[in-house]
């Protein structure tokens, strides 16, 4: 028996986010990013973000816990990321040019949530196709708009 998650709040928000990338070359790059964004929270402590990706043509959503976090785009490129502490996590990226493998092994994640804003930070090593492709550190705040 499973019990089922309702949902408790929805609102809209105002996203940012700062991801630093660290190059195995040792370059770096930076982006930052802002959107308008829909927060869902249930009564089981999960809250999901979700926005429309016109670079993409379609959405991404972020899914979290108190331990675990999730990533997933849809559109012309379709992919969902996990995110476990210690723990390398496998997924496919799929391409208008074709399927690649890739992989996360998150070495730190804190999320703090509640019915007004949200902070998230998660540090975690990206893979592609097996080969290490950038140490990434993500910073993300919501606030209720």
């Amino acid at each position: 028996f499973r019990s089922i998650a309702f949902l408790r709040m929805f609102y809209p928000a105002k996203f940012l986010t700062h991801l630093v990338s660290r190059l195995p070359d040792g370059g770096t790059d930076e982006l930052h990013h802002e959107e308008n964004v829909m927060i869902s929270l249930r009564d089981d402590g999960t809250w999901a973000l979700r926005y429309n990706d016109p670079e993409n043509g379609g959405q991404t959503m972020l899914q979290g816990t108190e331990h675990h976090l999730s990533v997933s785009r849809s559109g012309h490129i379709v992919s969902r990321l996990l995110f476990r502490i210690g723990e390398r996590c496998e997924s496919v990226y799929r391409t208008p040019n074709g399927e690649f493998e890739m992989s996360t092994l998150a070495t730190l994640y804190n999320a703090q949530v509640d019915d007004q804003r949200g902070t998230l930070e998660l540090h975690y090593d990206l893979f592609f196709n097996g080969a290490l492709t950038a140490h990434n550190e993500l910073t993300a705040t919501w606030e209720r708009t």
